[in-house]
């Protein structure tokens, strides 16, 4: 063989030799003119974009390459390839056969001929998408965790232990700012000396390093600091997360402590309360076992014979003050846990006892775990109560009495006056006449109603508004005139109850008389209802001639207007006349039993 025959031989078996490995590699190769064209490519390369060798000879580099990545890929070739003969590692993404735009990384080499003349480029590509996917997948993963730490209501605080064995503090959550009240930025870099100078002579920052160094495991306790910045009580974990690296979460456990330490004061203090209350009282538990007496009761066992050191021996009816329903009675407080409270008529030392037992439940996460049995001794008390009793309603009869002699009396002036009227043949004289026999009559109907009423203290109002009404249409029978009424419900004393008789005795009458002449119908409206507060409103309207513009309520040549302006002042009230189409007195006026309870209440 030929020289020239072996070097074209050996030029062959090296150009096989370099196609095997190209074909061989895991990453793509690829290699493109300076216009673009691809020229050569590998198998993985051509698998990775999804063309066959003689697709990709019919496209540039840049139609498989998405755009946005053009200017960067020129200024790549511009500032490294071309001066430099190479570029450094750069990722982008090309675009496969199917459409599917993936992620890549490559390096690209300039390639020259014997004459130095620029050929072409090659580069080796490598699919990063796993790698991308990795990368995502961790961010996500960290952003979650991340979000967990940042949203967490659990304080956290995370330190470094570094080779000098200094632990430092390299961040928190902001939930641990919230806890002790101290920004986490103004700690960050410092030991755990430096951020917490009171920790410094506790085991608590050697423990810390321990766990850092996994020399012990993760670490559980409840400790109190106190400096000058914050204080309080912590329960604390600590765990070791990376290579001397650990995180500490701890929750402000000072309100826990706090009632921790005040239920043990309680626990004094409910004893001591008990002892120094004068009722009798056994505490039972959940065995019907006597738990604990009081003082009070200590001594009546006394004197009873039993030995007050009966703590845990079973209740029985043979106890004092202790029967077949009380038993029941405390364990049906058992079974509900609700209070109950009865009267118990006990036969002692040959007296009568008259005593209040009340049987109060002591619960703990809904459970009874105790009954106190309170046994006070009210005999004096149901004594007084019904010399009480007995004086109440000698009281309520004597009211009721004076209530019926008053309205006898106001009847007996009535006839007198009406004697006087029989006797008169002054008209004017006995229109006056009437008018204050009316005004009676609504005062009578009111001491009528008090003596009649379960209640003395409340009238019905709209009850006797509606008597009134009645009473005042009966009078005036001839009169063509629809009464109409809207009451609602109110009570009143009678200082109420009098001023309104009054008003609408005035306006009811004087609507009979002048609102509809020669006897011409109408309508007459009485409005009765509750408002805000303790103020009510009354309204009296008709739809009669209305009212002259010339008659005032202030002025005393219109009596009944102007006694009906005093009996709204005095009921702290306003009246307002409206005269439009009839008139209509609208008025609001105090209810003044309210008044007199506020009073009272104050008072007390």
């Amino acid at each position: 063989m030929s020289e020239e025959n072996q070097v074209i031989d050996s030029w062959k078996k090296s150009e096989e030799k370099y196609k095997m490995l190209l074909d061989m590699m895991v990453d793509g190769y690829v290699f493109v003119d300076m216009n673009g064209w691809i020229r050569e490519s590998n198998e993985a390369y051509q698998k990775m974009t999804g063309y066959n060798p003689s697709e990709l000879a019919k496209l540039t580099y840049e139609e498989i390459t998405p755009a946005k990545w053009h200017e960067e890929e020129h200024k790549i070739v511009a500032d490294q390839i071309l001066p430099n003969g190479h570029s450094v590692v750069y990722q982008k993404e090309y675009i496969k056969k199917d459409g599917t735009v993936f992620p890549v990384e490559l390096r690209t080499f300039l390639v020259k001929n014997e004459r130095d003349e620029i050929e072409g480029m090659w580069a080796i590509v490598r699919d990063i998408t796993e790698r991308k996917m990795a990368e995502e997948a961790l961010r996500i993963s960290e952003e979650k965790f991340r979000n967990i730490v940042e949203c967490s209501p659990m304080a956290m605080y995370f330190y470094h232990l570094g080779p000098d064995d200094r632990l430092i503090l390299t961040g928190a959550n902001p939930a641990s700012d919230a806890t002790i009240g101290i920004s986490h930025q103004s700690l960050l870099g410092k030991t755990i000396e430096e951020a917490f100078p009171n920790l410094a002579s506790t085991e608590i920052p050697e423990l810390y390093r321990k766990v850092a160094r996994n020399e012990v495991g993760p670490q559980s306790f409840e400790i109190g600091y106190k400096d000058e910045r914050f204080s309080g009580f912590y329960f604390v974990h600590v765990f070791r997360t990376n290579l001397n690296e650990i995180a500490v979460d701890f929750i402000d456990i000072t309100q826990r402590r706090q009632m921790e330490e005040a239920l043990r004061r309680s626990e004094i203090e409910y004893r001591d309360t008990l002892n120094s209350l004068p009722d009798w009282i056994y505490v039972v538990d959940e065995q019907y076992k006597i738990a604990m007496v009081n003082a009070a009761l200590q001594e009546e066992l006394i004197r009873h014979g039993v030995t007050p050191q009966c703590i845990g021996v079973e209740i029985v009816p043979d106890f004092p003050f202790i029967s077949k329903q009380t038993l029941e009675d405390i364990k049906l407080v058992f079974n509900t846990g609700v209070v109950s409270v009865s009267e118990q008529k006990i036969e002692l030392q040959g007296r009568t006892l008259y005593a209040e037992v009340t049987r109060v439940p002591i619960l703990k996460d809904n459970k009874v775990l105790k009954v106190i049995l309170m046994i006070r001794d009210r005999s004096k008390e149901k004594e007084i109560e019904e010399i009480k009793q007995r004086s109440a309603t000698q009281k309520e009869v004597m009211l009721r009495e004076i209530h019926h002699r008053v309205k006898n009396n106001l009847a007996i002036v009535i006839s007198l006056l009406n004697f006087q009227l029989k006797n008169n043949t002054n008209e004017d004289v006995a229109r006056m006449i009437r008018d204050i026999q009316m005004r009676i009559r609504s005062m009578a109907l009111i001491h009528e109603h008090l003596y009649r009423a379960e209640n003395l203290d409340q009238i019905p109002l709209a009850a006797y508004v509606e008597s009134l009404s009645y009473m005042i249409m009966t009078a005036f029978s001839g009169h063509r005139v629809n009464l109409v009424k809207q009451l609602e419900p109110i009570d009143a004393n009678i200082e109420t109850a009098l001023p309104i008789g009054l008003i609408i005795n005035e306006l009811l009458t004087n609507s009979f008389k002048y609102a509809f002449p020669g006897g011409s119908p109408g309508i007459i409206r009485i409005m009765l209802e509750k408002q805000e507060n303790d103020m009510c409103a009354l309204v009296v309207e008709d739809n009669g001639v209305g009212l002259p513009v010339s008659t005032s309520m202030d002025s005393e040549k219109s009596l009944g207007l102007f006694i009906v302006r005093l009996l709204v002042e005095q009921l702290d009230g306003t009246v307002n006349v409206v005269r439009d189409q009839g008139t209509s007195f609208q008025i609001r006026f105090r209810n003044l039993s309210y008044r007199k309870k506020d009073r009272l209440q104050a008072e007390e």
